[in-house]
């Protein structure tokens, strides 16, 4: 029995580090006090945003810290530093906050400043005042992380989540900051992708520190090699996406054997390409559109689109379908959010989630349509919107089996912000600007 108690311990020890090596003895390495706000604050920030109290109530005081922390990379032996954003509500005593992770959108520079200025930070800080502690991860090789970022890479974006709340852990118990045990899971576009990613990776982990409540991924690409690859043969907005990729995993599966990965490009862009995803990565995805072509296969070579199209067994298709994320069955609730006028990211991504995953007898799961006509970035209001509603009844009211719709009162908070009015503009103009 001596034996067997002790085996157990040990299992419990080291089962969250997935059999790495070289584990270390704490994760967190800093926690960094940058801003407060207290309520006075957040009403004239939330004034000056044009947020409506009532979508986005103000009940704490919030710390918004830096954090830095310990993630295992790629290789099973390197541990790197990864960081990250917390936002601590100020809770009356007594009261214990459920925690929150927000997967941000894609960037291609490594650099980010805490700011209230930016949208998607702002989601944290939206969740924070309203009692939740939010948590923001840069990923692998963003924000004051090392490494190269890998882009829609699904076990580091993963990692990245469960690794920093392995940190905030350590964090609250130096703090003396106690949790409810709800964790939501929520992102936007890749950060669809990357809680989708988190919500897998903490479920196979069986860790009782961190059992899924429900998640909300937003317009996320879950389908690569279905869905999604179909926008790399035509017209596309945002043709950085295949090179972004195809540079990634490279980094990560070594899939080509010339290690200079540029070679698979078509000339200019073997060239052009260097100058935006070498070490130094301090230009966004509008600069690299800008040289790119229109249709994104077209600045690869023609024999590597022929492999794509006709060979299943292509390294670089083969570990794309590795990252897919809609054969498998989660465990937690699921909403996804999405717009059918999506461009950027075909909406059917989470079709085909759905019915892949009710297929295999998931019950609790919904698909949410915000709009027939929003584009990628008029839809994040609304998805935004809708994944606060959701995770609100688990915060308030504990499980939800049925899954309900808006209701009555939210949807009234919708259309106080004008949802007819922007699907309106949007028809006249189709620019595609975000409301957040």
């Amino acid at each position: 029995m001596k034996v067997y108690i002790t085996l157990l311990l040990t299992l419990l020890v080291v089962s969250h580090s997935f059999g790495f090596v070289n584990t270390p003895t704490a994760y967190l390495v800093s926690a960094k006090l940058i801003k407060s706000h207290t309520k006075e604050s957040l009403h004239a920030l939330w004034k000056k945003h044009h947020v409506p109290t009532i979508a986005m109530p103000i009940k704490d005081d919030v710390d918004i810290y830096e954090v830095i922390y310990k993630a295992p990379w790629i290789d099973s032996s390197t541990w790197i530093n990864c960081s990250g954003i917390m936002y601590v509500p100020k809770l009356k005593a007594g009261k214990k906050a459920p925690t929150f992770m927000f997967g941000h959108g894609t960037q291609i520079s490594k650099a980010r400043d805490i700011t209230d200025d930016d949208s998607q930070q702002d989601i944290c800080l939206f969740m924070a005042a309203d009692g939740y502690l939010a948590l923001y991860p840069d990923y692998y090789g963003m924000g004051k992380g090392d490494g190269q970022h890998l882009y829609q890479h699904a076990w580091s974006e993963g990692m990245a989540f469960l690794y920093m709340l392995y940190a905030v852990e350590e964090f609250k118990k130096t703090m003396n900051y106690e949790t409810n045990g709800q964790l939501f899971l929520t992102g936007y576009s890749q950060g669809g992708h990357s809680s989708f990613a988190a919500q897998k990776y903490i479920e196979a982990q069986h860790d009782l520190r961190f059992k899924v409540t429900a998640t909300s991924p937003m317009s996320g690409a879950y389908d690569m090699t279905g869905e999604q690859a179909k926008y790399m043969f035509q017209v596309y907005p945002r043709p950085f996406y295949l090179p972004y990729l195809i540079i990634s995993y490279q980094t990560a599966y070594h899939i080509f054997p010339n290690p200079d990965i540029y070679t698979v490009f078509k000339s200019p862009f073997d060239t052009l390409l260097r100058g935006y995803f070498g070490p130094v990565r301090d230009k966004s995805y509008d600069d690299l559109d800008r040289i790119m072509p229109h249709i994104p296969s077209e600045v690869v070579k023609p024999e590597m689109v022929e492999q794509f199209k006709n060979n299943p067994d292509f390294p670089f298709l083969a570990r794309l379908r590795e990252n897919n994320l809609t054969d498998w069955k989660p465990e937690a609730p699921v909403q996804l959010c999405y717009c059918k006028g999506d461009r950027e990211v075909n909406y059917k991504n989470s079709e085909v989630a759905y019915e892949h995953m009710t297929k295999a007898g998931k019950k609790d799961i919904r698909l949410n349509n915000q709009s027939d006509h929003l584009d990628h970035n008029t839809c994040a209001a609304f998805a935004v919107l809708s994944m606060k509603a959701f995770f609100d009844r688990y915060k308030k009211h504990g499980k939800n089996p049925e899954l309900k719709a808006l209701s009555p009162f939210m949807q009234g908070v919708v259309n106080l912000i004008a949802k007819k009015k922007i699907e309106k503009q949007y028809m006249s103009d189709h620019s595609d600007h975000a409301y957040l």
